[in-house]
């Protein structure tokens, strides 16, 4: 079956919700299921701007569920801006964007030290794949944002990876240091329905029916 995906963009109403104005709506249908190496990009044409939306398909792939993201040694200076991204080894320009502090605080637990992520979950190739997940600290300008909001040109004071081979099942916890601080990143996997997964299924079945 074809995948549709869905999207509206709303100007909320500082009163009530269902006062939302709609900016933008629009559905896409993707019905293709081939394996990508690079991050397809489509122009879906709405009444008051054109949305691009991108997206690249992998399968056979897992899911990998950023369950935790933890500052276990060391502090976050304060005037840095923090950003934590995903992205799949196999896939060029394929960065996801997991949270963006942006010229704010950067949301950390004084208690625990978990950060507090705007988005979680990542497929994963499940072939030749690895997910690195990447914590990033770069300076804030004052009144506006050092970089393009996506970390294409953002002036980085410090990085550090967590890498990640993809699995079926199972939790993981990786380690990345920035130097003031010590950042631990806790990833599960799990599987995700898909066409390798079904044509595997049909082929059994068959060679059982023969």
């Amino acid at each position: 079956d074809p995948i549709t995906i869905e999207f509206q963009l709303k100007v909320k109403s500082k009163t009530d919700p269902e006062e939302d104005e709609m900016l933008a709506f629009g559905i896409f249908n993707y019905p293709q299921t081939y394996l990508a190496t690079h991050v397809i990009r489509s122009g879906i044409l709405c009444d008051r701007c054109t949305i691009e939306l991108a997206y690249a398909p992998l399968d056979p792939s897992v899911e990998a569920t950023v369950i935790g993201v933890r500052i276990i040694d060391g502090v976050w200076p304060e005037g840095l801006r923090g950003r934590v991204v995903a992205e799949v080894t196999t896939v060029r320009e394929g960065e996801v964007l997991l949270l963006d502090s942006r010229d704010g605080k950067m949301p950390i637990s004084p208690s625990t030290g978990a950060v507090e992520l705007s988005r979680r979950v990542v497929s994963v190739d499940l072939e030749g794949g690895k997910l690195v997940v990447s914590v990033v600290a770069s300076p804030q300008i004052a009144g506006k944002e050092d970089g393009d909001g996506c970390g294409g040109a953002a002036v980085v004071v410090a990085r550090g990876e967590a890498v990640f081979a993809p699995e079926r099942a199972g939790t993981r916890n990786r380690t990345c240091d920035l130097g003031f601080c010590k950042v631990e990143v806790a990833v599960a996997w799990s599987l995700v329905s898909s066409l390798w997964n079904e044509r595997r299924a049909l082929a059994k079945l068959a060679e059982e029916r023969a």
